[in-house]
């Protein structure tokens, strides 16, 4: 088992120590994502590196997770790996943001602690799908549906023979 990743830490002191975490957090630790999902089974599994690149304080990192989603064809759970790879540069006015190199992604951060949690919550809930879905037929009810309509197609239409009339 994984150790817990601390829920908050002083950015800019881990930048100065190029501190690593990686570890997990339970799925039912994250009230916003817990929203977003069908249950709060599991873990997110997450490494964050802080150090300087490129004369940038930065947090490098990579999330994932296996979270069951609705599928928005049948509205079964589907299961879906869900995996993010970050790059932030840390500032700490909105002025830096322009004077950051393109290969990063500005976090503002404060003289105190922050949510390292948060953030991989943040990662997580902005790498769902936007539509999630099985990838094979979905379920029994779908298939039904699709044998119906195939039947109703070749059905008789009654008023067919108007339409040889009116041409």
């Amino acid at each position: 088992m994984q150790k817990k990743l601390p829920e908050r830490v002083d950015f800019l002191k881990q930048v100065e120590r190029n501190a690593s975490f990686e570890g997990v957090w339970p799925v039912s630790g994250l009230e916003r994502l817990a929203e977003a999902i069908c249950n709060d089974r599991g873990e997110v599994a997450a490494r964050l590196k802080f150090g300087i690149r490129a004369g940038t304080p930065c947090l490098d990192g990579h999330v994932q997770a296996d979270l069951e989603l609705r599928c928005e064809r049948c509205l079964d759970q589907v299961k879906q790996h869900i995996e993010s790879d970050f790059r932030f540069g840390l500032i700490t006015s909105e002025d830096e943001a322009d004077l950051l190199p393109k290969e990063f992604e500005p976090l503002l951060v404060s003289e105190s602690e922050q949510s390292l949690v948060e953030l991989v919550e943040d990662e997580l809930l902005l790498s769902l799908p936007i539509v999630a879905r099985h990838d094979d037929q979905c379920s029994e009810i779908l298939q039904k549906h699709k044998q119906n309509d195939e039947a109703q197609q070749e059905t008789h239409r009654p008023f067919a023979a108007l339409k040889d009339l009116m041409g």
